[in-house]
């Protein structure tokens, strides 16, 4: 894992749901107050591998399920514009 990765891995475990929905804003996706709790959690609680498209599928499978597909979309979209 390169140092690039590590950054981002650290970022999601210590990312707070005010910094969240700051960065949701910013991107043009909607997030509700819970949905960025519930996202905070999902992040905290499993390490994810982003940059590994098999993990961030079940990831992303994992979030439309605790929240909503339209949500789940969005933040693939939005992980995988970061990590390009």
């Amino acid at each position: 894992m390169n140092v690039y990765h590590k950054i981002v891995q650290h970022k999601m475990k210590s990312i707070t749901a005010a910094e969240l929905m700051m960065y949701a804003k910013q991107y043009n996706v909607s997030l509700s107050p819970k949905d960025a709790e519930i996202v905070v959690q999902m992040m905290r609680e499993k390490t994810i591998d982003v940059f590994n498209e098999q993990a961030r599928k079940d990831w992303i499978r994992e979030l439309a399920y605790q929240t909503s597909p339209q949500l789940a979309k969005q933040a693939n979209d939005f992980i995988r514009q970061f990590i390009q």
